[in-house]
């Protein structure tokens, strides 16, 4: 696990330490959290900027595919929000920045099994699939 707080990698953290440090977002000194699982997935979360986050989920099987949460109903903010990252303000969709308070049960279950899992206000976006192989 990785964060802008500590500027260092710390390898074997539990689940319950990363979920921690994701609640701990505040868009200001703490605004990145990456968690990777061997060669398997990476997990992102960053912001904290007035409660709400940019959650992004890299598998590597295969294919590499690279998900966004997004809230499910059609946000009539147009102009969207800013996410702050490493002290870079990051432009977003509105239903791309996810409130912490929805965001942090889904993330549990997901630190936990590896599993994407959507509920009744979020849902997983693919944004690409590449190709794994390597020519």
């Amino acid at each position: 696990m990785y964060t802008d707080e500590r500027k260092e990698e710390r390898k074997h953290v539990s689940w319950h330490e990363v979920l921690r440090e994701i609640a701990s977002l505040d868009g200001k000194m703490r605004t990145l959290v990456h968690a990777a699982y061997g060669d398997h997935v990476d997990l992102v979360v960053s912001g904290g900027d007035e409660g709400y986050v940019l959650i992004q989920w890299k598998e590597y099987a295969r294919d590499i595919s690279h998900y966004v949460l997004t809230t499910k109903q059609g946000d009539a903010e147009v102009a969207g929000r800013i996410i702050t990252v490493e002290g870079e303000g990051l432009p977003v969709p509105a239903d791309w920045a996810i409130s912490l308070e929805k965001a942090i049960p889904l993330l549990g279950d997901l630190l936990q099994t590896c599993e994407q899992k959507e509920n009744v206000d979020l849902q997983w976006l693919l944004l690409e699939t590449e190709s794994g192989q390597m020519s």
